[in-house]
């Protein structure tokens, strides 16, 4: 098992509607493309592309989402998919979501992700088997 953690670098890649101004209804739609990923040490890691759509809405700022995600990673892409809560990310243990594939290195990944903010950061955790 390969098990590595990356940050999220804040103020990368579009997100499409701007969850923070956008209305966030069920159904609608949400795109983020090409957020960046770093490792531990600040290096450039990969980026990702996140598609989902909204299935639940609790508040404007409290949305449920199912997705699919491809992180292309410097050796290989790994394949994502789940359903979450974005106010989860908050929680103790964060988020856990699916890894269903992916390509070179990680051609027949399959384990976990784990999502979870740790102020100001959102960290990913992979177990990559």
């Amino acid at each position: 098992m390969a098990k590595f953690t990356l940050r999220e670098r804040p103020g990368t890649g579009i997100d499409l509607p701007d969850l923070n101004t956008s209305p966030n209804h069920v159904g609608d739609q949400v795109l983020i493309i090409d957020r960046q990923l770093e490792d531990r040490h600040g290096n450039l890691a990969g980026t990702f592309v996140f598609w989902g759509t909204i299935v639940k809405r609790f508040a404007q700022d409290d949305i449920v989402v199912a997705f699919e995600a491809t992180n292309n990673l410097n050796k290989g892409m790994i394949n994502t998919q789940g359903v979450i809560r974005f106010n989860d990310f908050t929680l103790p243990n964060g988020v856990t979501f699916a890894i269903v594939g992916g390509t070179r290195r990680y051609k027949k990944a399959h384990g976990t992700v784990t999502g979870k903010f740790v102020a100001p950061d959102v960290l990913f955790t992979f177990r990559v088997f």
